[in-house]
């Protein structure tokens, strides 16, 4: 049996001044926000309306596990691309995996992962797809584009 192949999306961003520490080299703690970054442009591609999903089922997707592991620094004004990809999905919960590399890709600078559940108010799992179809059916259509 063959290994399901998931789509994945890039997004390219610049260093910001801000996100350097005093050594000149970009504080760990944004490659956390980076990958949130990269996850909602995987979302918006895959016609998947986060902010939708709340207002109208009133499901959150909170991160369960989250991890970094650093290659090579990345300093003020550098570009990296993220990659993002998906590669678990069943409703319940949603696994990521992020590749930081140069824009050349060249260069691997981090990897990173995430794990995901789908919970309601009361911070119980619940299966988006029996309380937000619409959004199910959108994110299932993605992610299995690419093994179609």
């Amino acid at each position: 049996m063959s290994m399901p192949i998931f789509e994945s999306v890039s997004l390219t961003r610049r260093i910001q001044y801000y996100e350097v520490d005093p050594m000149g080299i970009a504080h760990h703690a944004n490659y956390v926000k980076w990958m949130e970054e990269a996850r909602l442009e995987f979302y918006k591609k895959a016609g998947f309306d986060w902010a939708d999903m709340e207002r109208c089922s009133g499901l959150m997707i909170p991160v369960l596990f989250q991890s970094v592991e650093y290659k090579h620094f990345l300093c003020f004004d550098d570009c990296v691309e993220i990659i993002c990809r998906c590669d678990r999905f069943n409703g319940v919960k949603m696994n990521f995996s992020y590749v930081f590399r140069s824009q050349e890709g060249e260069l691997l600078h981090a990897f990173g992962v995430t794990r995901h559940g789908f919970l309601d108010r009361e911070f119980k799992p619940v299966s988006l797809r029996e309380r937000y179809e619409e959004g199910y059916l959108a994110l299932d259509r993605f992610v299995n584009a690419a093994d179609k």
